[in-house]
C-alpha cells in the first residue's frame, strides 16, 4: 500500500460528499482537512506501535475495521480518535483546524468520519503484510525526520489533481 491506495480509499466512494452532505463543509475544506491530516494519523499510530502493547491493540483494530464498507459512524470515529491521538487529540485538532481555516468543530467532524475508512484500509494492507504494522506504517512515512512533510505533499498533489477534475 502506498500513499494513493490510502486517498483512494479514504476520497472514493464518495466519501467526500457524504461528508460534506452531513455536515454541510465544503468539498475542498475536506479535502484540505484530509492531506493535512494523514500524515499525523500515520506519525501517530507509528508512535503507538512503537511499544508491544500499542502494536497489538493497533493491530486488533485495523483487524477489526478491515474491509468494512465506508458509512460516517461518528462514534466509532471519536473512539479511533481517541486511541490513536491520546490527550495530543485535541491540539491536533485544533492546530490543523489553523492550518485548514476550518473550525474545530469541522476537523473533528471530518476526521471522525474518514478514522473508520482508514483502519479499513490500513487493516487490508496490514493483513496482506503479515500483520507487521509497524514496518506497514513505517513504509507510508518513510524515513527521516521531514518524513511526515515529504507525505503531506505527496497527498497534496495527489488531492490537488482530485480537486481539478
Amino acid at each position: 500500500m502506498d500513499l494513493t491506495s490510502i486517498i483512494s480509499a479514504l476520497t472514493g466512494n464518495n466519501i467526500i460528499g457524504e461528508i460534506s452532505k452531513k455536515f454541510n463543509i465544503d468539498n475542498s475544506k475536506i479535502l484540505n482537512v484530509i492531506k493535512a491530516a494523514i500524515p499525523k494519523f500515520i506519525s501517530a499510530m507509528q508512535k503507538n506501535a512503537s511499544t508491544a502493547s500499542g502494536a497489538a491493540a493497533l493491530t486488533q483494530a485495523l483487524s477489526d475495521h478491515s474491509g468494512k464498507p465506508f458509512s460516517i459512524d461518528i462514534a466509532d470515529g471519536s473512539k479511533i480518535l481517541s486511541k490513536i491521538f491520546g490527550s495530543n487529540l485535541s491540539s491536533v485538532i485544533s492546530g490543523l483546524s489553523t492550518q485548514t481555516s476550518t473550525t474545530n468543530d469541522q476537523v473533528s467532524n471530518i476526521l471522525a468520519s474518514i478514522a473508520p475508512s482508514l483502519l479499513s484500509a490500513l487493516g487490508k494492507n496490514n493483513a496482506s503484510a503479515g500483520g507487521n504494522i509497524g514496518n506497514v506504517l513505517g513504509s507510508l512515512l518513510g524515513s527521516g525526520s521531514n518524513s511526515a512533510s515529504g507525505a503531506g505533499k505527496v497527498i497534496g498533489g495527489l488531492l490537488g489533481k482530485m480537486i481539478k477534475k
